[in-house]
């Protein structure tokens, strides 16, 4: 594959990221998914996950956004959903070194130019122990009403993750590659413990002022 010209990025809108790539997802149409997919995303801690998405995705062969030049803040993955059943909010979302917790209100994703609903996004952060970190992920849901076979939001099989990084965070050392434990050079996620969540909005107005 050709090098890419400087400046070139991957930089697609919620319009897009829901009603393209996501509805593809679900659809079943793999040659249109240019987002790796990842089956155990909320098993790595997110500093692990930007080498994973080079690393095992990575193919001079054929298209994929992780051939594309990282700018070092976004990554983007397709993961199954999150939740335990399909007619539950429990949800896990547990690493090795911290957890996800929801840190905004459900937000709607509109189309452009008639205003449609095509799904929601919700912002997470995530902390080690009760200390927050940099490392931020918008969660994109599908709306089931456009969707054949599917009542609930809680039915459909994929969702798509966003990972950001804020300035002042770094992912060259981590306690993943200090402590000898599994790392994403060895492909190897933590193992989740039986810890689950329930799926409820935000209630402190202070996490709401932490979020990107």
């Amino acid at each position: 594959m050709e090098p890419f010209q400087v400046g070139y990025r991957f930089s697609p809108s919620e319009e897009e990221l829901v009603n393209t790539h996501l509805m593809s997802k679900v659809l079943g149409y793999a040659d249109h998914c240019v987002i790796p997919e990842i089956e155990d995303f909320y098993a790595w801690d997110p500093w692990d996950l930007p080498r994973v998405y080079q690393g095992k995705f990575h193919s001079p062969s054929h298209f994929h956004i992780s051939n594309v030049p990282s700018d070092g803040w976004d990554w983007y993955f397709l993961c199954p959903s999150p939740y335990v059943a399909q007619n539950s909010e429990r949800v896990k979302r547990k690493t090795r070194s911290g957890n996800w917790k929801i840190t905004s209100q459900r937000d709607d994703v509109r189309t452009r130019n008639t205003r449609a609903l095509i799904g929601t996004k919700r912002i997470l952060t995530f902390y080690r122990s009760r200390v927050t970190t940099g490392w931020v992920m918008h969660e994109y849901h599908l709306n089931p009403e456009l969707l054949d076979g599917y009542s609930s939001k809680f039915q459909i099989p994929y969702i798509l993750c966003r990972l950001k990084r804020k300035s002042e965070e770094s992912y060259d050392v981590s306690p993943s590659f200090e402590g000898g434990g599994p790392s994403a050079t060895d492909d190897a996620p933590a193992q989740q413990e039986s810890i689950e969540d329930t799926d409820h909005e935000v209630s402190n107005p202070k996490d709401r002022m932490k979020i990107l």
